[in-house]
């Protein structure tokens, strides 16, 4: 039988090191940026050919996982909680939060300046006719 080993394989980089901090009505949580094959399982579960039950259970399963222990036990019990406010909606925010960190592209601006028009291309203005009438007499007064 063919035995394969994952114990010998190196960490390149410490988790501790990726770890990103958010927090939800004032408790702090803790994510990790997710591994190829945590995204695979993901883009798997999201597919065309999965239900919509198979869809939002495999979006909610990657969102808890790439949290650690306390983080996730902590969304999951809200999430369980009939009563609890937070939801798919919150999920939602926060996962676009999370991947857009992830992939380095946040939507807000580091910057409070704002930045410079790009020169070039079509003008706004409305372009002007050409006059077609013909030149004016002047007549003596």
């Amino acid at each position: 039988m063919k035995e394969f080993q994952t114990a010998v394989k190196a960490v390149t980089e410490p988790v501790e090191d990726t770890a990103m901090q958010f927090s939800i009505d004032g408790r702090e949580l803790v994510c990790y940026p997710p591994e190829p094959a945590q995204l695979a399982v993901l883009m798997a579960a999201v597919g065309r050919h999965a239900s919509l039950q198979t869809k939002v259970a495999g979006v909610i399963d990657f969102f808890v996982e790439v949290m650690d222990e306390e983080s996730h036990a902590y969304i999951r019990e809200r999430l369980l909680d009939r009563t609890d406010p937070f939801g798919l909606e919150e999920v939602e925010e926060i996962m676009s939060w999370m991947i857009e960190e992830w992939s380095g592209r946040p939507t807000e601006s580091p910057s409070v300046s704002t930045r410079s028009q790009r020169s070039g291309g079509r003008k706004s203005t409305r372009p002007t006719t050409k006059s077609t009438s013909s030149p004016s007499v002047q007549t003596a007064s």
